[in-house]
């Protein structure tokens, strides 16, 4: 009763009012899901001829290229070149197709391989990521009315936000300070008031689950578990699974704005085809063979407002060998997805800093460029970093009391400036990097 109140009137109405499509594109993603692979490669192949002709004429950036038009819109994308995160970042307004940013929403990206960078969504083309990602959850067994928990990074919500969840039957806990006491708090409050769903940061559901596990809580249980933002590890994985008895569904996504793949109940990464084009490519910018790794480079097909064509996400995944899932959709299959590895420090105090907690405060410090951090005593954690020639010197203590506020205690900080930061065997950055216990 509550799903068919919130799905045929109440959402509806919100979408008037806020002058959003959310509810017609959910129905409308739904029923791509029922698509035959013949449909589904139509209406890929219909929705990139439309972006490239529409970025080719309105984009700066893209009609400067001035990429020969093509009958076939492979081939016309095939000619267009990598575009590189700093390259973006650079030259935004040179993507944009207006001016006028009345009515836009900007979303600034998450920054694990570099300073963020921010992508503009008109209602439109965020209600259909939105959509999507509801869409996902669905594919979870997550249905309107059921209640859910949930991490974020922000909990300064807005009143269009604090409607959703309320609206939603969320609880919205943050992300950004997990002290084992704080765990065990919602843990609880958990045993007390169930909730059907936990939507969360890879390495918060692992957090919780490690200190369910270490204090012998078995009486937790939630239909299914969404994991998002981080990669989700094997061992955090069946740690998950074996401390709330449910399983997890995995997804992956990028920040400016791409839906790229999520798990279906047979455990498969469907790519979402009729949302974007996912290329895999080697070093020579060729796609690989099934089995072998590569560079993901991502085309939206949804964002006019921002078009990204050939994007390097800056990850690396497989270019999976199956082709048919037994789960009976006919979107296309990715294999295992290898970047966004995740580690731990952990403070003095016994509050653990991840991946996610990292890039939302060095967001605030866009003069730097790249950075890691490492710990290899328990009372320091180092941060190395690269910045332009030109910076002669970073406020070090405001990088610190920002860390400090976060999580409420002194840290020991040793800041280092670098000309250049290793990549991990993953061909990404590794932003963090545990070493106690092995020095």
């Amino acid at each position: 009763m509550k799903k068919k109140l919130l799905e045929n009137i109440i959402l509806p109405l919100g979408d008037q009012l806020t002058g959003g499509s959310f509810i017609k594109k959910l129905k409308y993603w739904r029923e791509v899901c029922d698509l035959s692979q013949n449909e589904l490669n139509n209406l890929q192949k219909e929705k990139l001829s439309k972006i490239l002709e529409f970025a080719s004429s309105n984009s700066p950036f893209y009609k400067a290229l001035a990429i020969p038009h093509s009958s076939d819109p492979y081939e016309w994308l095939a000619n267009f070149p990598i575009l590189k995160k700093q390259q973006f970042r650079d030259h935004l307004s040179q993507f944009l197709t207006t001016n006028n940013f009345e009515g836009l929403t900007a979303i600034t990206s998450s920054g694990s391989t570099g300073p963020p960078s921010k992508i503009y969504f008109n209602k439109e083309e965020l209600s259909s990521n939105r959509a999507l990602q509801i869409l996902w959850w669905e594919w979870a067994g997550y249905r309107f009315g059921n209640s859910i928990l949930q991490t974020g990074v922000n909990m300064q919500r807005s009143k269009e936000k604090a409607i959703k969840d309320k609206l939603l039957n969320t609880r919205y806990i943050s992300a950004m300070s997990h002290s084992e006491a704080e765990i065990l708090r919602e843990l609880r409050l958990l045993q007390k008031s169930p909730r059907d769903h936990f939507v969360a940061y890879a390495s918060s559901l692992y957090l919780f689950a490690k200190t369910s596990l270490d204090h012998g809580i078995s009486n937790i249980q939630f239909k299914s578990i969404i994991s998002l933002g981080e990669k989700l590890l094997p061992h955090f994985r069946e740690a998950i699974e074996r401390a709330f008895s449910c399983q997890v569904f995995d997804t992956y996504g990028a920040s400016e704005g791409f839906l790229i793949a999520g798990q279906c109940s047979e455990g498969t990464y469907h790519i979402y085809s009729p949302h974007l084009i996912v290329e895999i490519l080697d070093d020579q910018d060729q796609e690989v063979n099934p089995g072998e790794s590569g560079r993901v480079v991502l085309t939206g097909l949804d964002n006019f407002t921002t078009p990204l064509i050939r994007y390097e996400v800056g990850d690396m995944a497989v270019k999976s060998k199956i082709q048919k899932c037994s789960c009976g959709m006919d979107l296309p299959i990715l294999g295992e997805v290898i970047g966004r590895q995740t580690e731990f420090l952990i403070t003095p105090k016994g509050k653990y800093i991840t991946v996610q907690n990292v890039v939302r405060i060095m967001k605030h410090f866009p003069e730097i460029g790249q950075f890691k951090l490492v710990q290899e005593v328990a009372d320091r954690i180092r941060l190395f970093y690269t910045t332009d020639e030109q910076i002669q010197e970073i406020d070090h203590s405001k990088i610190l009391g920002m860390f400090e506020e976060i999580f409420e205690e002194p840290l020991g900080m040793e800041f280092n400036r670098v000309d250049s930061l290793p990549k991990a065997k993953t061909g990404k950055f590794q932003l963090i990097e545990n070493n106690l216990g092995s020095t």
